[in-house]
């Protein structure tokens, strides 16, 4: 398998207990450990297998693999972007947003007080 293919889970920008009391330590741990891990593990398994069968000429059902390669490896993409847009109190972040982010909900809610009272 090529260097470049092969994911590995991200380290947090944080601790486990950092985002408690909303998100606790037992919570964040298994979900980034087991449950993002699960989407590396499964995209790796899925590069290896594909590179065996081009290795030994064989045949796979591809649009099988690549479907279930697509599910883990945006499953990998989104909890990255997920983890990534977490922050502990105080650390920043929160609050209204600004430029790019804050026109487009502008543009889709009218204001941001109405896409908190969708989301909310």
């Amino acid at each position: 398998m090529e260097a470049g293919k092969v994911y590995t889970l991200p380290k947090l920008p944080y601790g486990y207990k950092a985002l408690a009391p909303y998100i606790s330590e037992e919570q964040l741990t298994l979900h980034h450990q087991k449950h993002h891990q699960a989407y590396v593990t499964g995209a790796n398994a899925l590069l290896e297998k594909l590179d065996k069968a081009r290795r030994d000429n064989a045949d796979l059902d591809m649009k099988a693999t690549l479907k279930e390669l697509s599910f883990h490896i945006g499953g990998y993409r989104l909890h990255k972007l997920f983890f990534g847009n977490l922050a502990p109190a105080g650390v920043g972040g929160g609050g209204v947003p600004k430029d790019e982010l804050a026109h487009a909900i502008d543009a889709e809610f009218g204001k941001f007080e109405r896409f908190k009272k969708e989301f909310t």
